[in-house]
């Protein structure tokens, strides 16, 4: 307490506390200021050894007692060689009934002070004025009219002292009544006559309430039976009759009890308590929250785990999943430490577990389906983060499985540390929807690919026969060639390669339209757009032609990876190029121009499609995007919308942009990088 009270911290006067053998347990910074010693350099040692101590006055070979209360002159050691002279107060401390277990030292260097007749004169100045600054309420005492009632009743026969002081409050309040008042300080005043400075405290008695009396009575006994200390919570009252708790404490080392004198402290506990009361009504109304909740709460004990993260970040591990990947027993081990505190209704309701008690059992049965997930879960731990989210496949108490979404308060509690709440929620009906919308989209993908490749039919049909073409006449060839007497073997060579390469390219064209036309599940791997590009154009370059326009490519190098299905994002550039080439149409063949242009922004890889067609009005533009609007007579005005719920469940954006100069239109698509 000492050490962390900002009063005595700033006190002018050396303030130290010694334990039973003289070790220095507190050290404030007026002693660092007096010795040249930092708190650091002396809490541990003892004070005798560092400070070479001895007594004016007083034989270096009979210091006085260490347990005792002591005034005195003190000669010690500085850090720098020199010697100080420090007047020096000691009184003990300790739990009542019990040795005192230290000592509170308060010192005050008087090493200039050449006239040591002023001596005792300043000092008793300057311990007024610390009893007057304490924060405490402290009564002097003179208890001569106490011994000598005592000495009386024992005169005429009460040996039991403590059971007649029981029986008789009448006895207690002649003792209170008959305790001088020698001196209190101004906190008295404060806490007893609320700051009244012609407050008179003439009778003890008049701040003692009946409910208080045994507490009076046993500190009588206590200084009777030579304890040095005496302490206990009870009830004061004001001079005004207002009453309050306080701890109400008594230096009674037996030297001063035999000179008559006694020092009382009381410290008012009526803002404790109601701090005491206000945190047990904050902790109910949170026990409340977290049972009533409609979530599944849980309370996690991970002071294991934050313990064996703490040992890998001492030993120097920054790189978890790499450390995971070396040890995969640490996941479930981790699982293992943690201590399942308490769970909520709801969390019995969700986990099946019928009784809260068999809740309590472990975390490795929930998880033990989701592992994987769990490890971020603990990576995140590690890299301090206070919440995390994640969804995960969890394990009921009976066996059956169901989707959850998992949320995690890492940021501790200064009552309970290293405690972890969670919240859990059932989403298997939102993943269910989530999973028939996925598949709606795909469905509506594939429906508009088939469209696509039906406004194309003509252009394949074109593109593939060219190839075909080319293998039927240079394999007629080669047979001509082979009925003359001396076939040229070169040319045959020659033609047969020809003809296996354009038998490569009709399998490819082939294989490109199977790839679109073919139903089947999106699938999300790191892919380079520039491919997706490419592939998309190939597929309408033919039908673009047809429409009169070449479409241009300006492709960034070294562009970011990002996440998605090749299908269908080349299914979203295959329509933005396609709508661009209609738009054109009406166009002078000398304007007729569709570019498409890739590159890296903030973040994201950038698809731009620009045409020099007519332009998108202010109104189109605001409806482009919604399904079964099209501008074109013969549109079915799904492409857009399929494009926008492709690059939407890609985690991008679709819309259109202020052309660049020299363009009419300018579509844009945005999809987020690719981090590892």
């Amino acid at each position: 307490m000492l050490k962390n009270d900002q009063m005595l911290q700033t006190s002018p006067d050396s303030i130290v506390l010694l334990g039973a053998t003289g070790e220095v347990l507190a050290w404030n910074a007026a002693s660092e200021r007096l010795y040249g010693w930092s708190s650091d350099d002396v809490v541990g040692d003892n004070m005798q050894e560092r400070l070479r101590c001895t007594v004016e006055g007083i034989p270096a070979d009979s210091p006085p007692p260490l347990l005792k209360p002591f005034r005195g002159v003190f000669r010690r050691n500085a850090r720098d060689g020199s010697t100080r002279r420090v007047d020096v107060f000691r009184m003990p401390y300790g739990a009542t009934g019990e040795e005192p277990s230290g000592i509170v030292e308060f010192g005050r260097d008087i090493t200039r002070h050449v006239q040591p007749s002023r001596v005792p004169e300043k000092v008793t100045r300057r311990y007024e004025n610390l009893f007057n600054a304490m924060p405490a309420s402290f009564w002097h005492l003179e208890l001569h009219g106490v011994a000598a009632t005592v000495r009386q009743w024992r005169e005429e026969g009460i040996d039991n002292l403590q059971q007649y002081l029981a029986s008789s409050p009448s006895a207690v309040r002649a003792l209170i009544g008959q305790m001088k008042i020698l001196s209190f300080n101004d906190r008295t005043v404060e806490l007893f006559g609320h700051g009244r400075r012609d407050a008179h405290f003439d009778d003890l008695n008049q701040v003692w309430p009946d409910e208080s009396l045994h507490v009076f009575a046993a500190s009588v006994i206590a200084a009777l039976n030579q304890q040095p200390t005496y302490s206990a919570e009870c009830t004061f009252r004001t001079l005004t009759g207002e009453h309050f708790e306080a701890l109400f404490t008594a230096s009674m080392p037996w030297p001063e009890v035999q000179r008559g004198q006694v020092l009382v402290g009381v410290v008012d506990l009526s803002e404790t308590r109601r701090a005491q009361e206000q945190a047990e009504a904050n902790g109910q109304r949170y026990l409340e929250l977290f049972d009533s909740s409609p979530a599944a709460n849980i309370e996690i004990d991970c002071s294991a785990i934050d313990a064996r993260l703490d040992a890998l970040h001492r030993a120097g591990i920054d790189d978890f999943d790499a450390y995971i990947d070396s040890n995969p027993a640490f996941v479930e081990e981790a699982l293992d430490s943690c201590t399942v505190l308490s769970v909520n209704a709801s969390f019995v309701q969700l986990m099946r577990t019928r009784t809260r008690e068999n809740a309590l059992s472990g975390l490795c049965p929930y998880w033990v389906r989701s592992l994987s997930t769990y490890r971020k879960f603990l990576q995140a731990r590690f890299l301090g983060r206070t919440r995390f989210e994640a969804q995960a496949l969890m394990t009921r108490h009976d066996g059956t499985t169901f989707n959850c979404l998992v949320s995690s308060v890492y940021q501790p509690m200064t009552s309970r540390p290293g405690v972890m709440i969670a919240s859990l929620a059932d989403v298997s009906e939102a993943a269910r929807a989530r999973q028939l919308l996925a598949r709606t989209r795909s469905d509506l993908a594939h429906a508009g690919r088939v469209a696509v490749l039906g406004e194309l039919a003509a252009s394949i049909v074109h593109e593939v026969s060219q190839p075909l073409t080319a293998i039927v006449l240079d394999s007629q060839t080669v047979l001509r060639t082979l009925n003359h007497p001396a076939p040229d073997h070169a040319e045959l060579r020659e033609l047969a390669a020809r003809s296996s390469a354009q038998a490569v390219r009709a399998t490819e064209i082939v294989a490109r339209i199977h790839k679109m036309a073919k139903r089947a599940e999106p699938v999300h791997n790191p892919l380079g757009i520039n491919r997706t590009v490419t592939d998309a154009v190939a597929v309408i370059r033919d039908g673009c032609r047809r429409l009169g326009t070449e479409v241009q490519m300006a492709l960034a190098d070294g562009l970011p990876l990002v996440v998605g299905d090749d299908v269908q994002l080349q299914q979203v550039v295959i329509n933005l190029s396609l709508n661009a080439a209609q738009a054109v149409k009406p166009m002078p063949e000398c304007r007729r121009r569709v570019r498409i242009t890739t590159l890296s922004e903030d973040g994201f890889v950038c698809i731009f499609v620009d045409d020099t067609g007519t332009g998108v009005s202010l109104a189109q533009e605001k409806r482009l995007f919604d399904s079964f609007f099209t501008t074109k007579a013969e549109g079915l005005g799904i492409g857009l919308a399929i494009c926008r719920s492709i690059v939407e469940a890609h985690g991008g954006t679709i819309g259109v942009q202020t052309a660049p100069e020299d363009w009419s239109t300018r579509f844009t698509v945005q999809l987020p990088n690719w981090t590892p």
